[in-house]
Parts: C-alpha cells; structure tokens; sequence
C-alpha cells in the first residue's frame, strides 16, 4: 500500500526504478507539474509537492520562513521507500531543492542522482527584487502584473486576488533565503535551465552556480522569459527524461 502524504502526491510509483521530486515556483501549486506526469517515462515516479496554504491545504498555514519549510518538507520525503531520484525545481522550487540538498546531507541521507535548476539564481544569490514580499498592496499588485504568471481572472477577483497575494508574499520570502553554507559544494551532476529572456536571472548568474557543484555544469538554454517552463514545456520535459538514464 502506497503511503499518502498531504506533502505530495505520488504517480507511476507501481515498479518505478527512479523517482523526480517536482517543486514548485511561488505561488504555485502541485498541479502546474500535473500534466508532465504522462510525459515521463514509465518506469520514472513523479513526486508533486504540495506546500501549505493552497488547493487541499488551503486550511493550513502558509510557511513563508525557508528554515522552517525545508525540515518539514525534507522529513517527509524521507518517509519515501529509498529509490535514486532527481530534484527539480523552478525559481523558488530550485532554492528549496537546494536547501533539501543541504537538509540531507546533515541527516547523511542519500544525496540526488542528479539535481536540476530552472530559472533560478545561485542559492548564495540575492534574489532580483528581494523583498518585494514587503511592498505595499498596490505596489505588490504590480509586481505581481510585471511577473505576468499570474491569470487575468485572479487578477479582477478582489477575493482571488487576496488570496493570491498572500501566497505570494509567504513565497518570495521563502524565495529571498540565502544559503548559510555557501561554501558547501556537492559532488553530483548539476544541470541548470535558463531562459534567454528572463528578466530575474542573468547569464552571470550561470557562473555563480560553479561555486556550489563541482564538475562541469550542465546548462540548456531556452528562447524564453522567466516561465519558459509554460511556453517550452515539451522540450523541458525532453531535457528532464535525458537525465532519467
């Protein structure tokens, strides 16, 4: 019997050889990762993470301190049976992959066989428009317009619209940790997706990884801005199972 977590969502677990823990950019959910599932090979698990304060964990409390979110998370993909396994990550989701990467190392818990970045500066980085989760509310709005990820009709529904912001602050937050051992460097295989038009992470910012993995850094450049994961979605997925064998 498979285990449940309200931290993930489990699929393909039934004679799965690999597994890939997706995360999440801010403000998103488990289900931005849904319709990858069927585009994975057969024998790859999909493990989708749920964090707190969205779809059925809209009742709990959103974790906004990066600390407080990785113990949690972390001690729950624990509970996973052993199987070798890829993190991915966009934006926010490949800070957290870092940080689990550290998480695990102190428990002297198998490491990834591979991790993966997207869109996403070096942990040690400070984050383009770090603190924006502090900004006032119309101001915050704006934000939130400029990163244009954000649907219309939660955009015109003052209600939707509230909640979205409420997310979204705990996010960046969450988004803006600092790694507190930035001279940690790992000995895994390394690959880091980078859109071409995003306005949040720079080509310098390709080399600031080199200080956190050793070995060659494997970079797949995409013609897109920041969410180039929507708009370049089957050659991302066709990135990610290259890195399954």
């Amino acid at each position: 019997m498979i285990k449940m977590s309200k931290w993930y969502s489990r699929y393909n677990s039934d004679n799965a050889e690999i597994r890939i823990i997706f995360l999440p950019y801010a403000g998103g959910s488990a289900s931005i990762y849904q319709d990858w599932v069927s585009q994975l090979p057969p024998e790859v698990e999909a493990i989708l993470v749920q964090l707190p304060g969205r779809a059925n964990r809209f009742s709990e409390a959103l974790i906004s301190q990066m600390d407080k979110l990785v113990p949690e998370l972390g001690n729950a993909l624990l509970e996973l049976p052993p199987r070798p396994y890829i993190i991915f990550g966009h934006s926010m989701g490949g800070r957290i992959g870092y940080q689990l990467l550290e998480f695990f190392k102190e428990k002297e818990q198998p490491l990834p066989m591979h991790f993966i970045a997207s869109g996403c500066k070096a942990p040690h980085q400070i984050r383009h428009k770090s603190g924006s989760y502090l900004l006032p509310e119309k101001e915050f709005i704006q934000e939130i317009e400029r990163l244009n990820a954000t649907p219309h009709e939660i955009l015109e529904n003052k209600e939707l619209l509230n909640i979205c912001i409420n997310i979204l602050r705990a996010d960046f937050e969450v988004a803006d940790y600092q790694t507190e051992h930035p001279e940690n460097k790992y000995d895994i295989p390394f690959t880091l997706l980078f859109g071409l038009l995003d306005e949040e992470v720079s080509l310098d910012d390709i080399e600031e990884w080199r200080l956190h993995f050793n070995g060659k850094i494997n970079v797949k450049l995409f013609n897109g801005g920041h969410f180039f994961i929507n708009s370049h979605t089957d050659k991302v997925i066709n990135e990610i199972n290259k890195l399954c064998y």
